[in-house]
C-alpha cells in the first residue's frame, strides 16, 4: 500500500510521540533547534515538512540518531508499492 501522501503526518506523529517520550515542550525542542514553537506545532501537525537540516536537529534535539528518526517514520509508512522492504 502506498501511503506517501501521509508521510508529513506520519513524521509528524513521531515528533510529538518522541518529544512527550522525551518530556521536552514544544518551546524547549523550538529553542534547542532554533526555530519558534508555531513551526513545531506545524510539524507535529503534518502541516509542514521540515528541511534535512531541521530533521537532522530535531532528531538531535529528541536525543535520537538521525537515522533512528528516519527508521521510524519508514516503518510506520510501509514501502511504497512495489518496492521490496530492504
Amino acid at each position: 500500500m502506498n501511503r506517501i501522501e501521509e508521510l508529513p503526518g506520519i513524521f509528524g506523529e513521531i515528533i510529538a510521540e518522541a518529544r512527550t517520550g522525551a518530556g521536552l515542550s514544544q518551546e524547549q525542542v523550538a529553542a534547542a533547534i532554533g526555530a519558534s514553537n508555531v513551526f513545531i506545532s506545524l510539524l507535529e501537525n503534518g502541516k509542514r515538512q521540515p528541511s534535512l537540516t531541521s530533521a537532522i536537529l530535531l532528531a538531535w534535539s529528541l536525543g535520537l540518531p538521525p537515522e533512528e528518526l528516519v527508521r521510524r517514520v519508514a516503518l510506520r509508512l510501509g514501502p511504497p508499492r512495489g518496492l521490496q522492504k530492504p
